[in-house]
């Protein structure tokens, strides 16, 4: 049975199971502007991904680097307002923090939310009990979205090792993508929101008990 070295957690949907939240947040955000998607647009053009690639994606490549920052600020603090009261980490998640960190396995997150969201999720979540700061990936404009690898191979870099040797953890199918084009060495599907994963070859799980930690080098 291979080892792995380290987890790599994606967080929206994985972690935190907010997908509704977004969701909302985008509905009230572009109905200002004069849009309204389906679930299914919801699904392929916003779930996994980062603002700028959601945003010229709905409104198209021409939209304005200052009409993104906008918009998707916009999405953001009313995401925040919504979610605020109902911060909750997804079934076993807090138990399979407290086995890795007990057994020294490095962790860390790699996400397409902003230095704002992140900041939030520390505040709010007391996400530092587990994740170093320093460790985690997010969108800062400096590399591709998913489902380009680019966010996971830049966690597993800051954690010193390759994807290979990390068990990434993904909801969506722009995340799933990702961390296939990275080369994880095993992906578990966190199904959050009964997303159909028939395309996928991977272990799905809907409860972090059903992780298996001998899969971890320890």
């Amino acid at each position: 049975m291979n080892k792995f070295k380290a987890a790599i957690f994606d967080f929206n949907g994985t972690l935190f199971w907010d997908t509704a939240f977004h969701d909302q947040a985008f509905d009230i955000m572009l109905r200002k502007h004069g849009v309204q998607l389906t679930a299914e647009e919801k699904r392929v053009k916003i779930h996994g991904k980062t603002n700028p690639i959601i945003l010229r994606g709905i409104f198209g490549e021409q939209l304005s680097d200052v009409d993104v920052e906008n918009m998707g600020q916009e999405k953001e603090s009313i995401y925040r307002e919504r979610c605020v009261n109902d911060l909750k980490f997804a079934p076993g998640a807090l138990n399979l923090f407290e086995c890795l960190k007990s057994n020294r396995i490095p962790m860390t997150i790699a996400t397409s939310s902003g230095i704002d969201n992140i900041n939030f999720y520390y505040e709010h979540m007391q996400l530092n009990r587990w994740f170093d700061f320093d460790c985690v990936a997010y969108d800062n404009g400096t590399f591709k979205g998913k489902p380009n690898p680019d966010v996971f191979l830049h966690a597993a870099q800051k954690l010193g090792l390759n994807a290979n040797q990390t068990i990434i953890f993904e909801d969506s199918i722009a995340g799933i993508k990702a961390a296939e084009a990275a080369g994880a060495g095993k992906i578990y599907i966190v199904n959050s929101y009964n997303d159909n994963y028939d395309s996928f070859s991977h272990e799905v799980i809907t409860d972090f008990g059903q992780v298996n930690i001998d899969l971890f080098q320890q």
